[in-house]
Order: structure tokens, then C-alpha cells, then sequence
């Protein structure tokens, strides 16, 4: 579930603290602290870690990008009357993705789908196709979307596929509906 030493915290404080202020504020940690997988689900450490780094520092990241979990999901999670993203993008190759929860009929996930234990929005997710994440960051916003490729055993031709996205405004910091 992830792990960090005293220095690592120190260093991540000291980072968040000093990045430019009229600039999006983009976090990656390798383990997720939310995931609705069948497998991990999200690691408590890291959820803490980056709250307590938040709260200390006095700033809040725009975007939590993380991997591990080989699959795509997209979470939601609002704090201080701000919308932050937290995304597991880790579908990027790997051949064996991870399936997501189901609910207790044994049906799938429907979104969006309010984690019981943190509150947190699961907004969107994809289980079982392989994908990429492109970015971008204006001075007025970030966004994101998430395309999934073709299933090696379809045409190597085929065009990705737009399968998710999202608008974050940077002067509310409210996703954009």
C-alpha cells in the first residue's frame, strides 16, 4: 500500500509548500489512495500521507494521478469546497487487467458510485480494455481524457476510442458538469 520515511514527507511538504501558486498543482504517487478493484483497493497510507502533506502546507493538489491498480478509474473527491480528481491510470500495457468490485447482487458498479468508507465519487471506470490518459493545463483549466486502444486481437488499425473525460476549472476548482 505504499510507504514513505520521514525525509520523503519533509521533502513532499517542502515541494507543495514552494510550487508556484498561479500553477496547477499535479501529484503522482505510484499507489492509489482510492481504487474500487477487486485486488487492492486504495491504500490508507497514501490517502494520509498526501491529507496530512495537504492540510500542513495549506495547499491542495489540483490532480492526484496514480498506477498500480492495472485499470482505469476516476474518482472524485471534494475537500475545503474543491473538486480533486484522483485517477488510477494503469492500464498501459500490462496484460492482465484488474476487474472491479461488484455490488452484492453480483451486478457491476454503477456509476457514479459513492465509496462507503471515504465518501469519495467513483465518476467513471474501465476494466477491460488496455488505455492512455492525455492531459492538458491552461492558465484556466485541466483537463483530461482517457482513450482505450483496440484488444490485441482486434485490427491493429483500429483507432482508439474516447472513453472518459473531464474538465476541471482552476479558478473554482469545481469540475465542470
Amino acid at each position: 500500500g505504499g510507504a514513505f520515511d520521514d525525509d520523503q514527507i519533509k521533502w513532499f511538504k517542502d515541494e507543495i509548500s514552494n510550487a508556484p501558486k498561479d500553477k496547477a498543482l499535479v501529484v503522482t504517487v505510484h499507489h492509489p489512495a482510492y481504487s474500487a478493484d477487486m485486488y487492492h483497493s486504495g491504500s490508507k497510507v497514501i490517502e494520509e500521507t498526501l491529507d496530512n502533506a495537504f492540510s500542513e502546507s495549506g495547499r491542495f493538489a489540483d490532480v492526484i494521478l496514480t498506477g498500480h491498480v492495472h485499470n482505469y478509474q476516476r474518482f472524485t473527491r471534494t475537500v475545503a469546497n474543491r473538486d480533486i480528481p484522483y485517477l488510477v491510470v494503469g492500464a498501459g500495457g500490462y496484460w492482465h487487467l484488474h476487474y472491479m468490485q461488484k455490488q452484492p447482487n453480483g451486478e457491476p458498479l454503477q456509476v457514479p458510485y459513492t465509496m462507503p468508507d471515504s465518501g469519495t465519487v467513483l465518476e467513471n471506470y474501465c476494466e477491460n480494455r488496455h488505455g492512455y490518459l492525455i492531459m492538458q493545463i491552461t492558465p484556466d483549466s485541466l483537463s483530461g481524457t482517457y482513450y482505450t486502444v483496440p484488444r490485441p486481437h482486434e485490427s491493429w488499425r483500429a483507432k482508439s476510442q474516447v472513453f472518459d473525460s473531464f474538465i476541471l476549472d482552476l479558478g473554482t476548482h469545481r469540475l465542470r458538469k
